[in-house]
């Protein structure tokens, strides 16, 4: 599989970065994931930083080249993730536990697959469609949209705008919304982004700039474009995407590009901006797989 690829995260205006993103891969697929801490929770950063590391860990065990059930892996991984967010806090003795949104995606045999919890988006684009795909808030001022209430437009300065009500790392289980498997095509682009990115950027701009341009392209001046736009008071904005090629594309010399046959397996892409975090979520996923063993 041949893909141009960007990935990216930044602070915003804010004074740390509480998102998180994942691009992994075999041979034969690819998994995708970004999440977001949610901001005014103790620690949303460790939420976030769990989910990717148990979906990224819990990929490699289980694709063997392709994973044989794409849809159930991301239900189990991301089920997996939410409980050991809630085992963090519980060994921890935190008063709050931590929480995060999630979107995941894997693609494989020309197939996409995808689920997300809260309100971190995926977008499929297509340069003769424009957006074919857009997945649902789980929020507040999307379910005022839905009743006839709000506009989409009233939504962005709504003052409940940034509630929502399904993440990881709540009292309750996640509803995890399984997105219907779509067919892909060469030129294709997946976005999954934060709605620090989303937020500010209408479908009609992001249909208009993949019309004619590949993620790597598209995605450094839409990144560009919504932290101007969010302004000193901006949230953290984070983008990961991919627009499939043409499996006889040369991709000798070009940059942000992927071949996953040519290229050694391994994560790709993690942001990890405090370093004590990777040792902690290594301790985290070697308690979660003795835990499993005995």
């Amino acid at each position: 599989m041949k893909l141009s690829v960007f990935q990216e995260s930044r602070t915003g205006g804010r004074s740390y970065n509480q998102d998180r993103l994942l691009l992994a891969h075999t041979s034969e697929a690819v998994l995708l994931v970004v999440a977001d801490g949610m901001g005014g929770h103790l620690c949303g950063e460790v939420a976030a930083q769990i989910t990717i590391d148990v979906l990224g860990e819990l990929f490699y065990q289980q694709a063997v080249a392709v994973l044989s059930h794409p849809n159930r892996f991301l239900v189990s991984a991301i089920s997996s993730a939410h409980q050991l967010i809630l085992d963090y806090a519980t060994d921890h003795r935190l008063p709050e536990v931590p929480s995060t949104t999630v979107v995941a995606a894997i693609i494989q045999n020309h197939t996409l697959y995808w689920c997300h919890v809260g309100d971190s988006r995926l977008y499929l684009l297509s340069a003769t469609e424009g957006v074919r795909l857009r997945s649902r808030d789980h929020s507040h001022v999307q379910r005022l949209i839905e009743q006839g209430q709000l506009t989409e437009e009233g939504a962005k300065t709504h003052p409940e705008r940034n509630k929502i009500y399904n993440c990881l790392g709540s009292s309750f289980d996640p509803d995890i919304d399984i997105g219907k498997q779509q067919p892909l095509a060469t030129g294709d682009s997946i976005l999954l982004c934060t709605d620090g990115f989303w937020s500010q950027l209408s479908e009609a701009e992001l249909a208009k700039i993949f019309t004619t341009r590949e993620v790597s392209q598209a995605l450094p001046g839409l990144m560009t474009v919504a932290e101007r736009r969010a302004g000193a008071g901006g949230d953290n904005l984070t983008s990961l995407g991919v627009t499939l090629l043409d499996e006889a594309a040369n991709l000798q010399g070009r940059e942000q590009v992927l071949d996953t046959i040519l290229m050694v397996s391994k994560p790709l892409g993690r942001v990890i901006l405090d370093p004590n975090l990777e040792t902690m979520h290594q301790e985290i996923l070697a308690s979660h797989s003795n835990t499993k063993n005995n």
